[in-house]
């Protein structure tokens, strides 16, 4: 693909979880693994790819099965970090959105913001559409799950291997590691969203560090039934979403 004229531009999630973002299309056809901001207080946006992969996990749990061939069809611009406290700070101080969370004393700044709720999100997302003119929204399940592998098919983790620790014994992404031993990775809490190395999509902290919502409906028995064209199991009858 050479250049694009829509690109969907997606938010990673929060609870402890946060957010990822997508808009549509930009104010120039831009390529992928060109990044970008809509606004001074946007998050920071990376164009990855249309393509395809397989998702799920033959050796995981038993909801990552069956494993299926997933298309994505058009090429997406992912938020760079996860949702910071400084990105959020700045909708709620234009009375975007309507909740400050909390931070239990662990930072703000340019740690990823957590405690907040779906409704929140929705706030947020609102909040961006109409700052810029772009539409954006949280990913579906496929979408988020190929920009955190990175164009790596079959790796366990971002970094494509299925180890935690690098050649020096560094861990690779802020985990909860050795049965809680939260010191030994060098972050008791959350770390600033711009921690670690990125993907091969440079997109930072897609294993660790926060949980993020998607903008995918649960489904225990989706995989069984859902396209392989960019699925995504999305029932308003259905309030809970899916978080990884």
């Amino acid at each position: 693909i050479s250049y694009i004229s829509k690109i969907n531009c997606i938010f990673l999630s929060l609870l402890l979880f946060t957010s990822s973002a997508i808009a549509t299309e930009p104010k120039k056809p831009l390529r992928p693994g060109v990044t970008f901001k809509d606004c001074s207080v946007c998050p920071e946006m990376s164009v990855i790819p249309s393509g395809t992969f397989m998702m799920g996990s033959t050796k995981g749990k038993k909801r990552e099965q069956p494993v299926t061939q997933v298309n994505i069809g058009k090429p997406l611009a992912v938020s760079r970090y996860e949702i910071t406290f400084d990105e959020w700070d700045a909708c709620y101080n234009s009375k975007g959105c309507s909740k400050k969370p909390s931070d239990r004393n662990w930072g703000r700044g340019r740690r990823p913001v957590i405690n907040v709720l779906l409704t929140d999100i929705t706030e947020y997302l609102s909040w961006l559409t109409i700052k810029t003119g772009y539409k954006y929204r949280l990913p579906s399940e496929s979408e988020w799950e190929y920009a955190a592998r990175g164009g790596i098919p079959s790796g366990i983790y971002p970094w494509g291997s299925p180890y935690l620790l690098n050649d020096r014994g560094c861990f690779l992404a802020n985990f909860k590691p050795l049965r809680g031993d939260y010191a030994s990775d060098q972050a008791m809490y959350t770390v600033e969203a711009k921690s670690y190395l990125p993907n091969d999509f440079n997109l930072y902290n897609m294993a660790g560090n926060v949980s993020e919502w998607t903008g995918s409906s649960y489904d225990e028995g989706s995989f069984d039934y859902v396209s392989t064209l960019n699925p995504n199991m999305s029932k308003r009858s259905e309030t809970r979403k899916v978080i990884r």
